[in-house]
């Protein structure tokens, strides 16, 4: 008996014979993927990955990859910004501080203000 309340769904016969249809072609299907996924030759034959080719899985994958890349990052002003901070201004200062720290470690190196002795890199 159906409780109270609950909406009645009516299916044409055409509807009902879709839905059934579409339920046997996916049991077929996972019947095949799970046969093929564990046939022990067939995974050797493919460098033991065990991965089954199917054109639709990947011109599906393909598409979405592709539109993935649009809608989850944008170039915009701000994000070049955030690039340029997190990434460039770092090695940039990074570098010039390398650079002028080395250039007045060597000035005092010639002046001979460090003696060969005090030296922290002299075996390199």
């Amino acid at each position: 008996m159906i409780p109270k309340g609950t909406p009645t769904i009516t299916l044409s016969n055409r509807e009902i014979r879709a839905i059934q249809d579409k339920a046997r072609q996916r049991q077929e299907l996972r019947e095949f993927l799970i046969k093929e996924k564990s046939n022990p030759f067939k995974t050797a034959a493919a460098m033991g990955t065990g991965y089954i080719m199917d054109p639709a899985f990947q011109r599906y994958e393909a598409a979405q990859s592709f539109m993935s890349e649009w809608t989850h990052g944008r170039p915009t002003l701000k994000s070049g910004m955030w690039f340029l901070g997190a990434v460039i201004a770092p090695i940039v200062g990074i570098g010039l501080w390398a650079h002028f720290t080395r250039k007045e470690f060597e000035g005092r190196c010639r002046r001979g203000e460090i003696s060969y002795f005090d030296r922290n890199n002299k075996f390199v």
